[in-house]
């Protein structure tokens, strides 16, 4: 399943989102979603806890991290992708959840 969150993780329940990632499930982090995976902050040591234990791909969007200005600010264990590889996981991902 791909877990697509637009939100920041500020302003939802991303604990929640956490607990239901499964096995072989991936995370797009788009918009303001990034804000995720920003190194040294809280969520993305959950991410990082939770990857450990399961085989989870964590994605984000790299002209919405771009746009933010946090280029040099994102986790190395975020996949930057661009628009092409965000078509094909939708593609390979028939079950989604937006977030």
């Amino acid at each position: 399943m791909l877990y697509t969150l637009f939100s920041s993780p500020t302003s939802c329940n991303f604990s929640l989102l956490l607990n239901i990632l499964n096995k072989n499930d991936d995370l797009l982090l788009i918009q303001d979603g990034v804000l995720a995976g920003l190194k040294n902050s809280l969520y993305i040591k959950k991410i990082i806890k939770i990857k450990q234990k399961m085989k989870l791909l964590i994605f984000a969007i790299n002209n919405d991290i771009l746009a933010r200005g946090l280029n040099s600010d994102i986790s190395d264990k975020i996949i930057r992708i661009d628009y092409k590889k965000f078509v094909y996981l939708i593609i390979k991902h028939q079950k989604q959840i937006v977030w």
